[in-house]
C-alpha cells in the first residue's frame, strides 16, 4: 500500500498487526444446523466445487466464490491458518457436449475457452486462485481406480448400456446430509436415488477406455476422485452453493465414506445462499436472467460487489438490485471518504492534541469486537457495522476544515484498523479513490495549494469584480481537475482533494 508523505507514520501503519492465533472459530454446520468449533490443524484443507465450463460465469456463481474468498482471507489473516485449496473444473459433461455440438466445436476446446474466461473473471473480482485447479479429464486414472474400489465392495452395478451406478440401497448411511426423497421405481436404475459413476460412450462423445468399456466419468465421482487424490480420507472444509447439497454432496459423501472406510469424510460442509434478482427469483441460466461478471463490472466495481457480499452472512440468500447495490456503494464510499480524510489530516495538519485514552480504548474495543464477530461464523456484516460506528465517532471530531479534533495517534490507530480490516476482507484499496502514486500526488498537491492561495486572495479582496473573477478561475480549475478524477472540497480557509471517479451508477442515471 502506497503511503503519501507520511514518513514514520507510514511505517507505524504498515508494521502494526492485529492477527491472533486463537482458534475458537465457530462455523455453521449444515447437517446439525448449529454452529460448531472449526476442527483443523495449522494447515487447513479446503475443497471447492468449481464451475462446469459450458458458458460464462454469472454473478450468482461469482457471489459464491467471493464469499468463500472472504472466509479464506479471514481464516488466514485473523486466525493464522494456512489454507490449501483445491478447486475442480468440470470440463466435460452433457451440457458441454450439447453446446459444443451446436457450435460445431470440440467439447474440450469449448470447455478450455470458458475455463480461461473463468480464471480471468475471478482475477477481476480479486478472488485468490486456489493452490490447485484440477480439470476432471486430467484425473481419469484416479476416477477409474475409485470406481474399481467401490466395485470390489459390491456397491456398483452395470446398466444395460454399460454405464455404472452407485447402489444406494447397499450403502446404509445414504441420506445423512439431508432427508432424501422417497425411493420409487426407475426405468433403468435399481433406485431413483442411484447415481452414475461411469457413463458408457455414445457416438461423437469423448471417451476413455476402462475394464468396463469405453466411457467418461459421472459428475459426482469427479469431485470425490480429485479431492481424495489430494486430501485422502479427510477434508477440513468442502464448500459450494446450497443447490449442491443434494444430490451432489450427498453422493460425494456416500461414495467417499465407502471408498475410505470412514464414518465422515468432510469435517465442515459450508454453503452459500442463492443470489436473487428481485421477488426472491434465483439467478440461473435456465431462467435466462443471468448477468455476467463483465456486465456487472460495466456498472459496478469489484469492490462494490464484494461489499454487497460482506453485508450479509455467507449462508444467507443475497438480493442483487439497484437498492441493495446503492447501500453497498454508500458503505464503501463512507469507508473511502474516511480513509481519504485521515490521509489529508496526517499529511497537512500539525495537531497539538495529546492522546485521548478513552478514544484509544474505544478503537481497541471495536477491534476486539470485530475479531469476536469474525470468529462467530464469519460475521462480516457486524464487522462492517463496527467500522461504520468507528467512522461515526471520528466524523463527530471532523472540523469544517477537514481535520480531526484529536491527536494524530488516534487517527493513525483508526486508519490502520479500517485499512487492515478492508484489505483482510479482500477489498482492493489500490483501486480505491484516494490512492495515487507519489509523483502524481505531488503535482496535485502543488496545484491545489496554488488554487487555495488564489481563493485566499479572493476572500481578502475588497474588489467584488476581482474576487468574482478569481473564484471563477478556481472553479474552472476544480472542474478541469474533476475530468482527471480529482475531487476538490473547499472550506473557508483550506481545500482538500481526493481521487473520486464518476461511478458507474451516476453514469447509468445520466
Amino acid at each position: 500500500m502506497i503511503m503519501r508523505n507520511l514518513g514514520v507514520l507510514g511505517s507505524l501503519l504498515t508494521n502494526r498487526s492485529f492477527y491472533t492465533n486463537r482458534s475458537n472459530v465457530l462455523v455453521y454446520n449444515r447437517k446439525t444446523k448449529t454452529k460448531e468449533p472449526l476442527k483443523c490443524n495449522k494447515l487447513l484443507t479446503w475443497y471447492v466445487c468449481g464451475p462446469t465450463v459450458y458458458d460464462s460465469m454469472h454473478i450468482g456463481h461469482a457471489s459464491c466464490y467471493v464469499k468463500f474468498d472472504i472466509i479464506r482471507r479471514v481464516l488466514e489473516n485473523y486466525f493464522q491458518l494456512s489454507v490449501f485449496q483445491v478447486m475442480n473444473i468440470t470440463n466435460l459433461d452433457d451440457k458441454i457436449i450439447s453446446k459444443a455440438r451446436a457450435l460445431n466445436i470440440d467439447p474440450l476446446q469449448l470447455a478450455r475457452n470458458y475455463e480461461v474466461e473463468f480464471i480471468e473473471d475471478i482475477n477481476l473480482l480479486n478472488i485468490k486462485e486456489p493452490e490447485i485447479i484440477a480439470r476432471v479429464t486430467d484425473f481419469i486414472p484416479q476416477v477409474i481406480n475409485f470406481i474399481q474400489n467401490l466395485f470390489d465392495k459390491d456397491l456398483v452395478y452395470s446398466a444395460d448400456d454399460g454405464s455404472l451406478f452407485f447402489d444406494t440401497t447397499k450403502y446404509k448411511r445414504y441420506g445423512k446430509m439431508v432427508k432424501v426423497p422417497e425411493v420409487v421405481p426407475h426405468m433403468f436404475k435399481k433406485s431413483n436415488l442411484d447415481f452414475a459413476l461411469w457413463k458408457a460412450t455414445k457416438p461423437g462423445e469423448p471417451s476413455w477406455d476402462s475394464s468396463w468399456g469405453p466411457g467418461r466419468p459421472g459428475w459426482h465421482i469427479e469431485c470425490s476422485a480429485v479431492a481424495s487424490h489430494y486430501f485422502g480420507s479427510s477434508v477440513d472444509i468442502h464448500s459450494g452453493g446450497i443447490d449442491l447439497l443434494f444430490p451432489h454432496h450427498e453422493n460425494e459423501e456416500a461414495q467417499c465414506c465407502a471408498y475410505h472406510n470412514v464414518d465422515d469424510w468432510v469435517k465442515h460442509w459450508i454453503y452459500t445462499g442463492h443470489l436473487h434478482v428481485g421477488d426472491n427469483i434465483k439467478m440461473s441460466k435456465s431462467l435466462m436472467n443471468t448477468i455476467s461478471v463483465k456486465e456487472l463490472l460495466n456498472s459496478y466495481t469489484a469492490n462494490q460487489f464484494r461489499t454487497l457480499c460482506l453485508l450479509s452472512n455467507f449462508k444467507n440468500d443475497l438480493e442483487f438490485n439497484d437498492s441493495t447495490m446503492d447501500v453497498a456503494c454508500g458503505v464503501l464510499k463512507k469507508l473511502d471518504s474516511f480513509i481519504a480524510n485521515c490521509y489529508a489530516h496526517l499529511n497537512t495538519y500539525n495537531s497539538k492534541h495529546i492522546p485521548d485514552i478513552t478514544l484509544l480504548k474505544k478503537i481497541n474495543d471495536i477491534e476486539n469486537d470485530i475479531l469476536i464477530n469474525l470468529a462467530d461464523n464469519f460475521n462480516t456484516s457486524k464487522a462492517l457495522n463496527l467500522l461504520i460506528e468507528l467512522i461515526s465517532i471520528f466524523n463527530k471530531l471532523l472540523t469544517v476544515d477537514f481535520h480531526f479534533n484529536c491527536s494524530k495517534l488516534e487517527v493513525i490507530q483508526a486508519l490502520n484498523l479500517v485499512v487492515k480490516t478492508l484489505e483482510s476482507f479482500g477489498i482492493d484499496l489500490s483501486r480505491s479513490k484516494f490512492k495515487s502514486d507519489a509523483e502524481n500526488s505531488l503535482v496535485i498537491d502543488i496545484t491545489v495549494n496554488f488554487r487555495t492561495k488564489l481563493r485566499q486572495l479572493a476572500l481578502q479582496s475588497k474588489s467584488e469584480i476581482s474576487k468574482q473573477e478569481i473564484f471563477e478561475l478556481c472553479d474552472s480549475l476544480r472542474d478541469e481537475l474533476s475530468l482527471a478524477n480529482i475531487s476538490v472540497q473547499d472550506s473557508k480557509i483550506s481545500s482538500i482533494w481526493r481521487h473520486e471517479k464518476v461511478t458507474k451508477i451516476q453514469a447509468k442515471e445520466n
